[in-house]
């Protein structure tokens, strides 16, 4: 039975990353649309709402403690409790948002490396995202890798209409290793997920206080596309989670070990990472161009246009160079 799983699995892989890349560039084209084709504008919300804070209005405390919609049990022991370690997570992607807020001597938000697009997305994931928390790799691996889980897992996505956070709670991980988990989701389920972590950055991953992962289920979508209104906003942030979509006493590993399809595509993510070379692993912003001290001016943003002109101006620039 067991080796039975194991093809099946082998088999299913493909035809899951092939969905997984459809829904991943449909979220692609969406986030080129907020980004270039109708930029967002930074000040679309201010610096005090729960959006940027992560206040619950309700209790007056941070909304992800309320949002924590599973905590494996602790097999070790770790300086930080798991309140202290997502409302760490919560805080760093607040800051995010953030720096696109109004405030009063900045109407439009702060200049910054990332766009006001790629900001709010943050504002919607962090306030009303669904958070797991576990001790390191092999515990999440372990517990994804039961099919009781996963059923749970997929009921909170499709019920809620929100997005997980996976967080792990030790900072000292591997990795190589932490990049086949991200891999392994992907192969679980069809959609991305991104290797955040407080180490060097692998595959499309981006910093973070400690290692997480957003699996990007599509629903940011609903609340970000309501940055393009003021009235619209007022309805992003959501009430806390108030089912318990995790159930059992224990969920118990189907394996211990990665397999070949999530170790495949570790190796093939960070390979295609590495080719871009100067281009990094940022794909909506030029990674040169913001090494070299670039910030967007919220208040006048580069459109498609721009990036078009700028685009055929470095190439003429180019071939002029090598004349």
């Amino acid at each position: 039975m067991k080796l039975l799983s194991k093809i099946w699995y082998y088999l299913k892989a493909v035809p899951m990353w092939t969905l997984l890349s459809i829904h991943n560039t449909y979220g692609i084209l969406s986030v080129f649309f907020i980004t270039w084709v109708r930029p967002m504008k930074g000040g679309m919300v201010n610096f005090d709402d729960p959006l940027v804070t992560g206040i619950n209005p309700e209790t007056n405390d941070y909304i992800w403690k309320e949002n924590v919609i599973f905590a494996s049990k602790r097999k070790r022991e770790f300086k930080d409790t798991d309140e202290q370690i997502v409302v760490s997570v919560g805080k760093y992607m607040c800051r995010m948002i953030y720096k696109s807020a109004a405030k009063p001597d900045k109407p439009f938000g702060d200049k910054d490396r990332m766009p006001p697009s790629i900001n709010y997305i943050h504002g919607g994931v962090q306030y009303n995202g669904g958070f797991l928390i576990f001790d390191d790799v092999e515990d999440a691996r372990n517990h994804f890798s039961n099919k009781e889980f996963r059923k749970h897992f997929w009921k909170f996505i499709h019920t809620e209409k929100r997005e997980p956070v996976t967080i792990l709670r030790d900072k000292n991980y591997d990795r190589e290793e932490f990049l086949q988990f991200v891999c392994y989701l992907r192969t679980l389920f069809p959609y991305f997920s991104n290797s955040n972590g407080n180490k060097k950055r692998i595959g499309w991953g981006n910093p973070a206080p400690f290692a997480s992962v957003n699996t990007i289920t599509g629903y940011w979508k609903d609340d970000t596309f309501k940055f393009y209104s003021k009235e619209k906003i007022k309805t992003v942030a959501r009430a806390p989670i108030a089912v318990n979509y995790f159930s059992a006493n224990e969920y118990l590993p189907s394996r211990n070990e990665f397999w070949g399809p999530e170790l495949y595509l570790a190796n093939f993510t960070n390979n295609r990472v590495i080719a871009r070379g100067e281009k990094g692993n940022l794909f909506f912003v030029d990674l040169r161009k913001i090494v070299r001290g670039y910030k967007f001016d919220p208040s006048n943003l580069p459109n498609l246009l721009d990036r078009i002109q700028e685009r055929l101006s470095e190439k003429l620039g180019g071939l002029f160079n090598n004349v």
